[in-house]
């Protein structure tokens, strides 16, 4: 089975321009959340944190396990042996949800037993909040100041999980890239 990485932290730490140019060998799963939100506000959905944070959080759930459950399933025999031998990185974990249920004030149960349930490699990644880069979108509402308690929600979401947090250092993106690559290529220390 292909391992499963995780890079998580503060909204707006870079995580989408790091997974963009993270490169052959390493396939990427993007954040379920920021589909989500696309998807609700395309629609007129009320599946948002500011409309229906139960329903969001529903959504959100069901997307991090299909995403979780469908990563490793290759299309052809070729497509699933090259699936199966290459490291995957997601954006976001489903013990993010369990943050996310917290942070909104919904029931996080149903985000805890699917974190126990559907496990990544015991090492996460952790990009810090950095001021310096965090930017609002369509997507990212939150100010930098909000972030910083949602932030620590979502780790407290992996430590409750019983995941080892690895921060990655503030630098250039290049160098950011290359501290993920090495640690995924390396084989960090297996608990």
């Amino acid at each position: 089975m292909n391992p499963r990485f995780v890079l998580t932290g503060a909204p707006g730490g870079g995580k989408t321009a790091i997974l963009a140019r993270i490169g052959p060998g390493i396939r990427t799963v993007a954040e379920p959340a920021r589909e989500i939100l696309a998807e609700e506000r395309a629609s007129g959905g009320r599946g948002t944190p500011d409309q229906d944070p139960a329903r969001f959080m529903e959504l959100l759930l069901a997307r991090s396990i299909e995403k979780y459950v469908e990563a490793g399933i290759g299309g052809t025999a070729e497509a699933g042996k090259a699936a199966s031998e290459a490291a995957l990185l997601y954006d976001r974990g489903i013990p993010d949800c369990v943050g996310y249920a917290v942070h909104l004030g919904t029931d996080p149960s149903p985000c805890i037993e699917a974190a126990q349930r559907l496990r990544y490699h015991p090492q996460v990644l952790v990009l810090e909040p950095w001021e310096a880069i965090y930017t609002t979108d369509d997507e990212r509402k939150m100010t930098f100041e909000q972030s910083l308690g949602f932030h620590e929600r979502l780790l407290d979401g992996y430590r409750n999980a019983g995941y080892e947090l690895i921060t990655v250092p503030k630098a250039p993106i290049e160098e950011r890239v290359a501290f993920i690559r090495g640690f995924i290529a390396t084989g960090p220390t297996l608990l």
